[in-house]
């Protein structure tokens, strides 16, 4: 049932970054992505360069005027007989018209394109819309201009009325012709982050905090192992103002790659295969059988449970799995303990023989005596464990 539900909200997460993509496509296109590419290219929200002229197109009189205009159009085009009156340089054509203000500039336009438009009833050629543009020649090129056309009143700028593939285009155009690229690559980066959202999801998991008071009880019985692991690994204040957790800390990034790192290097165990013969060793085996004292008991059967959450940290186990498996050493606890104090005192006991058969030093003294006073924070606390009855009914759901 979950994993039917995990992906139909998958896919209606995808249905969803389709929908939004095609509605928010023509905004992005002709948002964000005009502005940058329209600063970039020259482009001009609603006049092309190239385009043909409008009666609201603005005129250009003088160079002055192209200097003050964006966009402009100029009256003075003429056609037939006068199509030599311009230059090639580097395979393409300027013409050369004259300003109502006597001066003389290069235009740049493609008569193919029919672009001009003519008005009978004054015999005069339209320009399309142009632009007053940089004119970037080489050394040989403004040489051939200074020869071949003295009467140019400038060679440093010229009118393009042709323009390019971009400066041709307005908003509107521009947003007609890419609205389902934009909408496209919208989608793409929806769909890239919704997979790792669901990524993210699936690595951190559903949170490890007890769900209920048998997953609390269950929890409480390595509780100062994981005390001291949070302290470790999410610093004192966070153990001491959080809630405890199955495996010891929150699940979250850089959780389970350091839980297995600290299985590898203090267990030798690197799968789930490792954690079960463990345990197995730990609370069924040889290393329960050989204990003489409670000491010994209560240091094996907590560690047994504590790997068992530490498998459902990193994801070697689901939570049905932990409650199987944790219940069966929980009842091999109650067998063994009358009360928490005695299970925690054991369990205590069993981590001082062991720290200590390594030498009385300070350092180790240490640890033992931090590990005793995690134990009675945790007796303090409201949400303790160590309030739950220790007889509890392992085999019921919890509440």
């Amino acid at each position: 049932m979950l994993l039917k539900l995990h992906k139909l909200i998958k896919w209606v997460g995808l249905i969803v970054c389709v929908l939004v993509s095609l509605l928010a496509g023509g905004w992005v296109t002709g948002g964000p992505v005009w502005s940058v590419l329209s600063n970039a290219m020259g482009m001009d929200e609603t006049v092309a360069v190239g385009s043909q002229a409008q009666a609201d197109t603005p005129q250009a009189h003088s160079i002055q005027d192209m200097e003050n205009l964006k966009r402009f159009m100029v009256r003075q085009l003429q056609r037939g007989g006068h199509n030599d009156d311009g230059i090639y340089l580097t395979d393409q054509y300027y013409w050369f018209i004259t300003l109502d203000s006597g001066e003389v500039v290069a235009l740049y336009y493609d008569p193919d394109m029919d672009t001009d438009f003519y008005d009978s009833t004054q015999d005069i050629w339209y320009s399309p819309v142009g632009t007053w543009r940089p004119w970037e020649l080489t050394e040989q090129e403004r040489a051939i201009l200074t020869r071949e056309a003295p009467e140019l009143t400038t060679t440093a700028y010229y009118a393009d009325m042709e323009g390019t593939r971009w400066t041709r285009m307005t908003r509107d155009s521009f947003v007609g012709q890419f609205w389902l690229l934009g909408s496209a690559v919208l989608l793409v980066c929806l769909a890239a982050l919704w997979m790792l959202c669901l990524k993210l999801r699936a690595v951190l998991g559903e949170s490890n905090q007890p769900k209920n008071d048998l997953e609390l009880w269950l929890t409480g019985t390595y509780a100062i192992w994981g005390q001291y692991y949070t302290d470790f690994a999410m610093g004192r204040k966070y153990a001491l103002t959080h809630p405890i957790h199955i495996g010891g800390c929150p699940r979250m990034l850089g959780a389970a790659k350091l839980m297995k790192k600290t299985l590898k290097g203090s267990w030798d165990i690197t799968d789930y295969g490792g954690i079960l013969e463990t345990v197995e060793y730990m609370s069924k085996g040889p290393g329960l059988w050989n204990c003489s004292d409670q000491g010994g008991r209560a240091w094996e059967l907590c560690r047994s449970m504590q790997l068992l959450g530490c498998a459902y940290l990193v994801g070697w186990c689901n939570r049905k799995e932990l409650l199987r498996r944790s219940r069966e050493v929980g009842l091999t606890m109650q067998r063994h303990f009358q009360s928490w104090e005695e299970l925690c005192q054991g369990f205590l006991d069993g981590y001082s023989a062991w720290r200590l058969s390594y030498g009385s030093t300070a350092e180790n003294l240490a640890e033992v005596q931090q590990r005793a006073d995690i134990y009675w924070e945790l007796r303090g606390r409201k949400d303790s464990p160590y309030r739950l009855p220790w007889n509890m009914d392992l085999a019921a759901d919890g509440r």
